[in-house]
């Protein structure tokens, strides 16, 4: 998978490198699927690099490994020098510790931790991991990967290098939509402008986007009143996930609507407020049809 984009943080990460530590400490931040973590593999790639080139050369055997990873092709190894720490929910010591144990093993080459949405990180697990970032072993790199700086601890972030993602411009999210074989329509791209993540898991699913389209209509008076009661009958059908995803999208949509100025800030304000309600109601298991009602009902009246 190729690194699309990114070249001012390339070029920060090779001034880093070029510095020649024993050890690595780096923090990135930014957006979610917005390349960080490709980033990291590729940093660890050239980290472990048998010609010592700036993000791997590709070609050696210590790269072939870690291409293995990037493509994320289970049926090959992967390169053992190099652990991604990943957690759904929350990040414990117990994994800090095998990262001390990982990093304990005695080789000759470097060692690189890729932990992901290091905020994730309890309290116990992110003081264990500050002893690691004060006395770390050399020739050992610890990535951390995160979208909210803000829930790490301070003196976390202040032992790391930091870089910073930038968001991506058209041009760059159209390639990465394409590497993903995802057709970057009208709809998609407004997507993944705003949250590529979403745009990754909901790309061929129509009814979702068309769903999430008819509830901008209907706001927007395109659509008769009594089409929300049929929206909704349809919309109470869809599991939580497909729901969330529905609302989510309609919410960049409205976004990108109040953003040409086609509706004006007190109803995009008003609109936002209802969908914080909304979110609420379904997250807390209100019937999804009346909690859709209620929001379209509640907007009108405002």
């Amino acid at each position: 998978m190729r690194l699309i984009g990114r070249e001012k943080e390339k070029i920060l990460i090779g001034n880093i490198l070029s510095k020649g530590y024993d050890s690595l400490s780096l923090l990135f931040e930014g957006k979610d699927c917005s390349g960080k973590k490709l980033t990291a593999l590729y940093t660890a790639r050239g980290l472990v690099c048998e010609k010592n080139q700036l993000f791997g050369c590709g070609e050696c055997q210590d790269c072939k490994l870690v291409n293995n990873i990037i493509n994320e092709n289970k049926e090959l190894p992967y390169h053992p020098n190099i652990k991604i720490n990943s957690s759904e929910n929350q990040i414990k010591i117990d994994q800090i510790r095998e990262i001390n144990n990982f990093f304990a093993l005695k080789d000759n080459k470097w060692k690189v931790v890729i932990i992901e949405d290091a905020q994730k990180m309890n309290t116990e697990a992110a003081n264990a991991l500050l002893k690691t970032l004060e006395e770390p072993p050399e020739k050992t790199a610890i990535i951390l990967t995160t979208s909210t700086q803000n829930l790490l601890l301070p003196t976390i972030v202040s032992r790391c290098k930091k870089i910073r993602f930038s968001p991506l411009d058209i041009d760059n999210i159209k390639q990465i939509l394409e590497q993903k074989n995802i057709k970057p329509n009208e709809i998609i791209l407004n997507i993944a402008k705003e949250n590529l993540c979403l745009a990754f898991k909901v790309a061929g699913k129509e009814e979702i986007l068309r769903y999430s389209k008819d509830l901008v209509n209907l706001i927007q008076d395109k659509i008769h009143i009594e089409g929300i009661i049929t929206l909704a009958e349809i919309l109470d059908k869809l599991d939580e996930e497909d729901l969330k995803d529905v609302i989510n999208i309609f919410e960049i949509l409205v976004y990108n609507l109040f953003s040409e100025n086609k509706i004006d800030i007190k109803e995009y304000e008003n609109i936002l407020k209802e969908l914080k309600i909304l979110k609420l109601s379904v997250e807390k298991g209100v019937k999804k049809k009346l909690a859709l009602e209620g929001f379209y009902l509640n907007l009108k009246a405002r």
